[in-house]
This record gives C-alpha cells, structure tokens and sequence, in this order.
C-alpha cells in the first residue's frame, strides 16, 4: 500500500512539474496578444537573433500598438507608439521606472552602472546628482569648454577630412571626459581616449543579445564555474579595467581640487556636495563612468549619420546651410543662441534622430507593480520595450514614415500628421521616458546644434567618386551596423571648406580656443 501511495505522490509531482513547465511559455490571459507561443519557450523560438527592432516593428502592424511575448516564463511588453509610452511609461512611471536586472552589469559594474541599476535608493541618489549636474541651466557652464572642443573638431575637419569617423570620436570622448572629469584629449590615440572605447565598446559587445548565453532567462547558468563560461573571465577582466581607469580619473579630480586647480568640471561639484548624494567612493567613480560611456557613442553616431543624410540628401543640406548662412553671414561664426534663428536646422536635427535613432530599442524598463493600460493587465516584473524604431514609423502618427523629411517638423512641433491629438505627446522619444528619461539630454543638444552649425557653415558634404570609373559612391544611412547601438558603416564622402576665408576664420578660431584647453590638462 505504502509503494502505492508513494508511486501516486510522484507520479502527481511530475505531472505538477509538466503542468508548469508546459504554462511556462503560455501567455497569461490579461496579457496584450502576440505571436503564438510555444510550451515552455514562449516565443524564444522566433525571437530575432539580429535586428530584433525591425522584426518588433513587423510584429506591430499585426499585433497593434501594444503587444506581448514570452521569453520562457518571463513577460516582456514592446509599446510601438508614441500613445504607448505616454500611458506606460509617461504616466505610469512610479510603476515602469525600474530595469530587468543584468547579470553581466552585475559581474562588470556591481550592479552601479547608471542607466541599468533597478529602481531602488543608489539610483534616486545618483538620479539626483545627475539632476544637478545635467539641468539645462547646469550644462550652460560648460558651453566654452564644448565651443573649445567644437573649434578642433571643425579644425580636424578642414586638416584631415578623409579622417572625419575618428574626429568625430576624438571629440565626443573629449568633450565628455572634459565635462565630467575636466581633462582635454587633444588626439583619437590618445590613451584615454583608447582605454574609454575599448571598455566601451567590449561591455556593449556583452550585453548585446547573443554577447552570452541567456543567463538572465536561464538563472542557472550564472552558477557555471569560469572554465566552462568564459564570458565570466571577460566580465572579470573588465570590471578590474573599468575600476582601474574610474578610480585613477576620480583621483586627477581630487587632486586638482586639493591644489586648488579647479576647472569647475562636474565631478568637482559632486565631491564638493557628497553629503548630499550620500554615495561611496566606488559609486560616484560608478556614476562618473556611467555618464561618460553614455556620452561618447551616441553623440559620435548622430553626427555620423548627420554627415551621411547631408551627402545622401544634397537639397536638405543645400535649404540648411542657406539658412545658416542669412542667419550668421559671413564674417563670424556660429554661437549656440543662433540655434533659436535656424528652425529648419532644429527640424532637420529632429528628423535625423527620427529616421537614425542610434538605440532603436532603447533601454527596457521593468515594472514593478502590476498595472493596467487600457484592457490590459501589465504583471509586475514584465520587461517593457520602447521601440523606438516602430514608433517613428507608425504611420499613424506619421506621414510617409519612411520618407526623410524635415519639414515634417516644420509643420507640427512633433513631426506628426495633421489630426493627430497631440496631448501628452512629445518630440524627444529617442532620449526615453518617465523617470529613466536621460538626463545629459541637454548636453547633447549643445554638442549637436553646436556642430551641425559648424559643420554646415564651414563645408559641403560631397559624394566621393569610384577612382577606376569616376562614378558617385552613393551613401545610405540605413546601411548600418548590426549591435546594440546603430552606427552608419564607414563611408567614403568628399568634404571641402567653403571658401579660403573660412578656412581661415576655421584656424584662428581653433588657435583661439588653446587658452580654454590649458584649463583642462589632466
């Protein structure tokens, strides 16, 4: 009898454990639809394995606005339009303001990298010195050192054109690094400038879907030992570089401060006011990092994909540089309140985020409470995905999406199509929303309109020629890199200064800004 009894207990535990396991990849009614799931897996069998946001975007014009899948038992949510977000992320944001939780950040930052850390009191701490540091008012301080930065990129142009990719590296790493840290990096192969890509680019290359095994969906292969996850050593070895290198930029502040060579960066204000932001030594070189490693990259790709819009759309530069050149003549160059003379440049930068966005999935949020949008039920814990590239080309809102248009943005402050009900909906989708919306999102502006104008008034931005034909290269900012981040691939392009006189202004301008530099040797 007892043989009997114990048979029927574990015969009824394993059909427990099928039970689950099958209800695993179910999707749960109150869910938004989505593709059809498989037991156990979900959707983790169609899941893109490259360019997941064009995929995200096909699944949107069958499934609507809001739709789910499963990755294994976990929910993840994709909103694909600008209504979306306003509902779960804009309003809902107490409830959306966290982050799934990474298991690399965790090997290779402790967990204190900035725009991943979950919701909790580290991230309000650093969310409000990043409020102090990166207002719009704040970030007007640093515009001679970004005027300075700006002269050399405008200079490295004009010197050594055919090198227009690393200028424009070289000077998002510099006038980053000066910001925060107040140290200048006058070359590319600077070895700063080499340590920062480097680490970098290696932590984006592990939180690429597919840098490592699904260690956040399978929770037990965290626990492999290192021989057999080699992902682990790489994790190691570059969380002991990026401590290294976070730790030795926080001392050159600290030193400076102690003999009073302050360059007023922001890693000055925050060592000034640490009782205020209540974080340790580790945290505050962590958030000093954080805002550095998100500054460099997507600065830099705007502007690639600025020079690669002005060759593929020759009548776009052409209306924007007449428009510069009513508005600052010829015998001065621009300054950054010219940007408020110029809206078809301002539309033209809009569109550009629009038709480029550099991270066209974004950074996921993660809720934590249960929430309803409409008929829906979103559970706590759900991963949701802001897709950016979807959203931009929802044709509902917009017109002709896959158009490049800026006088899209001439028409209505959005960019979207007449009776479009604008309430709640705004322009900058490409920086996120709610509470995790980016906060260098002003400093940015400042890099951006202060060198599309440089840039526009200073040269024409040609196709090269094929030198066996002679024919145009043609360019297409569409033709990308495949990783985390969007970037055109290298393309050839002819850039020439507009005149003699120019060039010159160009010179005097760049030899003008050493006095600015000598402030911010390390």
């Amino acid at each position: 009898m007892s043989t009997n009894i114990s048979t029927g207990v574990a015969l009824a535990f394993l059909a427990w454990i099928i039970i689950r396991l099958t209800k695993a990849g179910t999707r749960q009614s109150g869910l938004p639809p989505g593709p059809p799931t498989l037991p156990l897996l979900g959707n983790l069998h169609v899941f893109p394995k490259t360019r997941a946001y064009l995929k995200f975007t096909e699944w949107a014009k069958v499934y609507g606005e809001l739709y789910s899948l499963k990755a294994g038992p976990a929910n993840v949510v994709i909103l694909s339009s600008p209504r979306m977000v306003r509902e779960c992320i804009d309003v809902k944001g107490a409830a959306t303001a966290s982050r799934p939780l990474l298991h690399v950040s965790e090997l290779v930052s402790n967990n204190l990298e900035f725009s991943l850390i979950q919701y909790g009191p580290t991230w309000r701490s650093m969310r409000r010195a990043a409020h102090d540091i990166l207002s719009q008012q704040a970030c007007m301080r640093h515009l001679p050192i970004q005027h300075a930065e700006a002269s050399q990129l405008t200079f490295d142009f004009l010197e050594s054109p055919e090198l227009f990719y690393t200028h424009i590296y070289r000077y998002t790493a510099s006038v980053i690094v000066s910001v925060v840290y107040g140290i200048h990096c006058p070359r590319y192969h600077d070895s700063l400038v080499d340590e920062l890509r480097q680490i970098t680019r290696e932590f984006q290359q592990l939180i690429t879907p597919g840098g490592t095994p699904p260690i956040d969906i399978v929770p037990i292969l965290k626990h492999l030992p290192e021989r057999v996850a080699p992902w682990k050593a790489r994790c190691r070895h570059l969380r002991a570089r990026q401590l290294k290198l976070l730790l030795s930029l926080l001392d050159t502040c600290e030193n400076r401060r102690k003999t009073d060579k302050r360059n007023g960066c922001f890693m000055e204000y925050i060592l000034d006011n640490q009782d205020r932001y209540n974080l340790d030594r580790e945290q505050t070189a962590a958030f000093g990092g954080s805002v550095i490693e998100a500054g460099i990259d997507t600065t830099a790709m705007f502007l690639q994909f600025f020079v690669a819009c002005m060759i593929a759309y020759p009548e776009v530069q052409a209306r924007a540089r007449k428009d510069i050149d009513d508005v600052i003549g010829l015998n001065r160059t621009p300054q950054q309140d010219d940007i408020e003379n110029l809206p078809y440049l301002r539309a033209l930068i809009n569109e550009i985020h629009r038709f480029c966005p550099i991270a066209p999935m974004g950074i996921p949020h993660a809720s934590t409470a249960d929430e309803r949008i409409g008929d829906y039920m979103i559970p706590k814990g759900t991963t949701i995905v802001i897709n950016i590239w979807g959203l931009y080309r929802n044709e509902e809102y917009f017109e002709d999406p896959d158009v490049f248009n800026p006088e899209r943005y001439l028409q209505s402050p959005y960019g979207m199509k007449p009776g479009v009900n604008l309430t709640g909906l705004r322009s900058d989708y490409m920086f996120g929303g709610g509470r995790r919306i980016c906060p260098g999102m002003h400093l940015a502006f400042n890099s951006i309109t202060l060198n599309t104008m440089n840039l526009l008034w200073a040269f024409e931005f040609n196709t090269a020629k094929d030198p066996n034909t002679g024919r145009p290269i043609p360019v297409d900012p569409h033709h990308v890199t495949d990783n985390l981040l969007l970037s055109p691939e290298p393309f050839q392009c002819n850039i020439v200064p507009r005149s003699d006189k120019k060039a010159e202004m160009i010179r005097n301008q760049f030899a003008n800004a050493k006095a600015t530099f000598d402030l911010f040797c390390a």
